[in-house]
């Protein structure tokens, strides 16, 4: 018995410091939301904090990393165009709520231009990326009510997403692992056609115009984007819109990439002059 008590007093001392290292750390990280910038995903803070600002700018970006690269959320001083593009991993339900805060703090755009890799319309909240992406930034109070009944089903095969909130989780780039789901689909998954047609309707209420712009595309993805089922679009507001997006898709030399998605910083300039005219900034 005394054997006992010491290793349990050597344990408690043991675990002592440790305790009181993370809470110092999560305190401190919490301090003027610093983890914010610390964290993987930072450009999806800034896009929220973007999102609810007031601004007479007319000409709005939402989108993915490759929107991002091009028209960055956190430096991009652009005039003429405010961004709020950031990564897909926000699953296309992320990308309607940085709208909608948009639209809710008063701002009126003339024109939306949602720039995103087709390869991109797959996500259905489903990678290992979500928790952190996602779920940390946007399970919140505030975010729930617009969640429908597919993204909760989706949440709810998470790996400990009920405690995403603890300060030091969402302080933390810590996630679960997650296998991959098995789709049924080629395109475009449900969370995405649920909020595209959210996203339609929020131009509609609002009355600007909604392009569907593709980023550059490596060549490399050019065979597993044509066997895509364009009939995954049928039937919804956004069908001709999105048809027409995929038929012009932006293929350019895998050279110009290096990862295959973003391109290589030396392409940046010239790309995104190509890409400021399409926009007519």
């Amino acid at each position: 018995m005394k054997h006992l008590f010491y290793f349990i007093r050597k344990i408690i001392v043991f675990c002592i410091p440790l305790v009181l290292y993370f809470t110092a750390n999560t305190i401190y990280k919490l301090q003027n939301d610093r983890y914010k910038k610390e964290v993987h995903g930072h450009e999806v803070y800034s896009s929220i904090e973007k999102s609810k600002k007031r601004t007479k700018i007319k000409k709005l970006i939402i989108g993915d990393s490759t929107a991002n690269q091009l028209y960055n959320t956190e430096s991009d001083t652009t005039s003429g165009i405010y961004t709020l593009a950031c990564n897909q991993a926000i699953g296309m339900v992320g990308h309607f709520l940085l709208l909608n805060n948009y639209l809710k703090a008063g701002n009126r755009p003339e024109d939306v231009y949602l720039i995103y890799n087709p390869l991109g319309y797959w996500d259905n909240l489903d990678q290992i990326y979500t928790y952190h992406y996602f779920l940390k930034p946007f399970y919140k109070k505030e975010y729930k009510p617009f969640f429908t009944k597919t993204v909760i089903e989706q949440i709810n095969k998470i790996p400990y997403y009920y405690i995403c909130d603890l300060p030091p989780v969402y302080t933390s780039s810590w996630a679960p692992e997650k296998k991959d789901e098995k789709r049924n689909y080629t395109f475009l998954s449900p969370v995405s056609k649920e909020y595209l047609a959210k996203i339609d309707s929020l131009s509609k209420a609002y009355v600007f115009n909604l392009h569907y712009v593709s980023p550059f595309v490596s060549k490399y993805w050019r065979d597993s984007i044509n066997s895509f089922n364009i009939d995954e679009t049928k039937g919804y507001s956004f069908t001709k819109d999105l048809n027409y997006y995929m038929k012009n898709i932006k293929y350019i030399d895998d050279s110009c990439f290096s990862d295959h998605l973003h391109l290589h910083n030396r392409n940046l300039i010239t790309y995104r002059n190509i890409l400021d005219k399409e926009i007519g900034i």
